[in-house]
């Protein structure tokens, strides 16, 4: 079967839902249509057109009205506007029985597209019940406070680089040029000190990195934690010499001596303490446990459903696949399940969209972060 342009029948689609006709002459009032949305069970299943086979239902119409913005809705309040409304849903439905008439319905992005209406509507009707935000206890929040306290109660930590050198004439010398150009140039003086650790630092570890020691707390205080990439943490000499200096970008008064060599130090950062008590983080821990417990129960449900059904995958086959350049189609392509549910690549959200005409609508703590690192000065 020849491959059907599913996109520009999508534009013609959108483009005929939303043109507006010219307005008619204005009809008396009637008890045709009904917008208070309260609409008794003998009236939802009465119809107000009819195309062909095609009926559309008086409950039907209220509910594309509603998919509309309140500003929109606001303009349907006549039954003259009415008639325009259901114009262009009478249009749309033309041109979809015209579509599957010449065998659009059998297109592989429509029927993804239709796929991916159905799983949206089981994201949002179905899945959305697995784990509700009341479900996360104070019980549950304060455990996950007490067992994560590093997150909010830090110490001070300072930041620094050093240059490692073995002779101390040369050590003194390269201080003296240093110290020199931060007094004369002050806003140049990290990348000077950068510059020169590449080039001459006898310390292999924090070399290439421009002899940068990363954040660390004060000797025999602090309870930071450091990155499991993080370089050594520096013999207390240097890290006391660190502690000791004033400003982001100063120098130590003189090079520090350990038992590798002699040690230039320079302060390059500094962040403040802070403590947050769980009364102030308490709604935004919930939170973050709805999100983790939302996804695990995601997880758990698609896992379900792949131990009952029979999956079989040809990696041989698999590999011949290709991928093109350019960016994907929007809204096509299987949806990614995450923890915020089903979203196709691209969506701003699940299956995003909002509605038209005649179409359905379609980690620290958060907050202040005292715990900032101190500017340059």
């Amino acid at each position: 079967m020849k491959r059907i342009p599913t996109l520009p029948l999508c534009a013609a689609l959108l483009f005929a839902a939303c043109v507006e006709k010219p307005q008619k002459q204005a009809t008396p009032e009637g008890a045709a249509f009904k917008s208070s949305g309260a609409l008794k069970d003998d009236e939802k299943g009465e119809v107000v057109a009819r195309i062909g086979d095609r009926s559309i239902t008086l409950e039907e119409f209220e509910r594309r009205l509603n998919q509309q913005s309140p500003f929109a809705r606001a303009r349907y309040n006549s039954l003259e506007r009415k008639r325009e409304f259901l114009d262009s849903m009478i249009r749309f439905e033309l041109l979809a029985l015209d579509a599957e008439a010449k065998g659009y319905d059998k297109d592989a992005d429509v029927q993804l597209a239709r796929k991916q209406a159905m799983v949206k509507r089981l994201s949002s009707e179905e899945l959305t019940k697995l784990v509700k935000l009341d479900d996360i206890t104070d019980a549950e929040a304060e455990k996950y406070y007490n067992e994560h306290l590093g997150e909010y109660d830090k110490a001070a930590e300072v930041r620094a680089s050093h240059i490692l050198l073995k002779d101390e004439a040369a050590a003194n010398a390269l201080h003296a040029e240093l110290s020199a150009l931060a007094a004369r140039e002050p806003f140049k003086a990290r990348e000077a000190f950068a510059d020169a650790a590449r080039q001459k630092s006898e310390h292999a570890a924090t070399r290439e990195a421009g002899g940068d020691l990363q954040f660390f707390g004060k000797p025999g205080e602090s309870r930071a934690e450091r990155a499991p990439d993080a370089p050594p943490l520096p013999p207390a000499a240097v890290a006391d010499a660190a502690w000791a200096i004033e400003k982001v970008g100063d120098l130590a008064p003189a090079p520090i001596k350990t038992s590798e060599g002699w040690h230039l130090v320079q302060k390059t950062g500094f962040k403040r303490p802070y403590k947050r008590e769980l009364a102030e983080v308490k709604t935004s821990i919930k939170n973050r446990l709805f999100r983790e417990k939302k996804s695990a129960a995601m997880e758990a449900y698609v896992q379900k459903l792949k131990d009952s059904a029979k999956i079989q995958i040809d990696d041989a086959i698999l590999g011949k696949a290709e991928a093109t350049r350019g960016g994907p189609v929007p809204g096509m392509g299987p949806p990614i399940f995450g923890p915020g549910g089903p979203q196709p690549p691209g969506a701003g959200g699940p299956f995003g969209g909002r509605g038209m005409p005649g179409m359905p609508g379609g980690d620290g703590p958060e907050g202040e972060a005292p715990h900032g690192e101190e500017p340059p000065q």
